[in-house]
């Protein structure tokens, strides 16, 4: 293949599996700088190119590939069976470059927005910060004071912020912004690689301390105030907050409402591999219809508590991607979904259940379209949490080719 030929990302990559790895480099870089490219044929330009940027020793161009590629897409991850010394040099740049904030608030279950998309609630570790971004934290209870923060991340670092909130007074929230109403906010930040940390000067309180401020493993506290939010009168009810606080992006409420999760009464039965139902099950699904629209069959999971090989429907040749692959990272994550599960089940013991997630995996292994098909559960904001997380997975990259791959999951909870 000559270079005059290669036109797509495919083909660039085509001529790095051929040895032609300078060729390849040359290309990706050409179509890069067109900026003609696709989100997600982007980010699988970048993914290439560090890993020939690598194969041809060059690290420090490797790094800088990786660096462009999670600022593209923070949460990007190569596949579970990648090259694990390609993965640590993955790791290296993002443990160098970004930063995560774990928050807190007392009483404990706020709702957290970052930079107005909905989150979780509290505690919540937010991660994918890219040191030197500055991110508005945003915390939300029935009944409390709204506080905010503005959080400078730093590249390393871990942040801590914890929200006291103040019990909403008996009038508006009108009255409670021209009172000034203030509460104050716990603010700590650690460094990943250690160090030292002096106590910050009265003119640099409520900012996230300078790297180069660091003299201490020890994490300094230092008082900032957040003021009260302003607006209409405050939600009465967890349902009217989630309303409110999904009503300016993030969290696909459309999602949750066409699966009967956020209203009472039975579980909506779904096609399960091995049932009559089969992909008919899905009809009322968006990623049926978008399954249908493409051409493809989707890809269901019946069991993966056990991480045995799953059974699945569809036809066994239509992507590189295997069941075994996906169950591998599903096992993987499987720490991080138990922690939204364990945190909801202290506040709802009766949290039970089983949740079948749809969702899109792109070529370039970014998730999308996540949505809740089915859900028994009952409890707004554990799926709400539940869907938040999953959207941060990431399966590696495959050949555009193959297209878009829907698959459904099935996650069962018990205490």
């Amino acid at each position: 293949m000559s270079l005059v030929s290669v036109s797509t990302v495919d083909e660039a990559i085509e001529l790095y599996n051929m040895g032609d790895i300078p060729g390849a480099i040359v290309a990706l870089e050409q179509m890069i700088s067109m900026g003609s490219l696709s989100f997600d044929e982007e980010l699988r330009a970048w993914d290439r190119l560090g890993s020939s940027y690598y194969a041809m020793g060059n690290n420090s161009a490797a790094e800088e590939a990786y660096s462009e590629l999670l600022h593209l897409d923070v949460y990007y991850d190569l596949s579970p069976r990648a090259n694990p010394r390609l993965q640590a040099v993955l790791d290296n740049v993002r443990n160098s470059i970004m930063a995560s904030a774990m928050v807190r608030s007392e009483p404990a279950g706020a709702f957290v927005t970052l930079d107005g998309q909905l989150m979780g609630v509290t505690p919540i570790m937010l991660d994918g910060l890219l040191g030197g971004n500055e991110y508005e934290v945003d915390v939300y209870q029935v009944g409390f004071v709204t506080e905010y923060y503005t959080l400078e991340a730093q590249p390393g670092f871990s942040h801590i912020l914890q929200f006291d909130l103040d019990i909403l007074p008996d009038q508006s929230a009108a009255a409670v912004a021209s009172a000034g109403s203030q509460t104050d906010v716990i603010y700590q930040s650690e460094s990943a690689s250690g160090g030292t940390q002096i106590q910050p000067s009265a003119e640099t309180a409520g900012t996230a301390l300078q790297p180069s401020d660091q003299t201490s493993s020890s994490a300094t506290e230092q008082q900032v105030t957040a003021d009260a939010a302003t607006g209409s009168a405050p939600p009465q009810s967890t349902a009217d907050l989630i309303a409110m606080l999904s009503s300016g992006g993030g969290i696909d409420m459309t999602a949750l409402n066409s699966s009967g999760a956020l209203t009472s009464g039975t579980e909506t039965n779904i096609g399960l591999a091995g049932s009559t139902g089969g992909r008919s099950g899905l009809v009322s699904s968006g990623i049926a219809a978008q399954a249908e629209a493409m051409g493809r069959d989707i890809m269901v999971f019946s069991d993966i508590s056990s991480m045995s090989t799953p059974s699945v429907t569809g036809s066994e040749n239509y992507s590189s991607r295997t069941a075994e692959e996906i169950a591998e990272l599903v096992a993987e994550k499987r720490g991080s979904v138990m922690y939204v599960y364990n945190k909801h089940l202290r506040t709802d013991p009766l949290l039970m259940g089983r949740v079948d997630v749809a969702m899109i995996i792109q070529p370039s292994g970014r998730v999308s379209d996540v949505e809740i098909v089915s859900s028994n559960m009952y409890n707004q904001a554990f799926e709400l949490e539940l869907i938040s997380s999953i959207e941060q997975w990431r399966f590696g990259s495959v050949d555009s080719s193959e297209g878009p791959l829907p698959i459904q999951l099935p996650f069962s909870f018990s205490p």
